[in-house]
């Protein structure tokens, strides 16, 4: 009778250390879970903090080459004031060849197009 009872009170404990091992097993998935949201939650902060950055860096940039257009227009406008015909001719020095080379450059161009046309 005694084996009975030792059977008995075997199958009865089973079903306690099951509910047992599923309950510590579910607490363990919970504090997973949890560390991964934080991890996540960290690393999203990161990217915006690094964006953030980023964009900031960006305008301070565009700002700075704002400031050195602008600088060098009113340096170019102070000495075309100051010395207007100095000017005159370094635009007629540059557009002149300029004009003449582009010129001759969309002749040939045009030649090898004709050229090819006809073929």
């Amino acid at each position: 009778m005694k084996s009975a009872t030792t059977t008995v009170d075997a199958h009865a404990q089973e079903p306690e250390h099951a509910v047992r091992d599923k309950a510590v097993d579910a607490v363990r998935q919970a504090m997973h879970v949890s560390h991964e949201a934080r991890l996540l939650k960290t690393m999203a902060g990161d990217a915006i903090e690094d964006g953030v950055y980023a964009a900031k860096r960006a305008v301070k940039t565009a700002r700075r080459w704002t400031q050195s257009a602008a600088d060098v227009r009113d340096e170019a406008a102070h000495r075309i004031r100051r010395d207007p015909f100095k000017f005159v001719g370094f635009a007629l020095g540059v557009g002149i060849p300029l004009g003449l080379l582009l010129g001759w450059m969309g002749q040939k161009i045009a030649k090898r197009s004709d050229r090819h046309a006809l073929r």
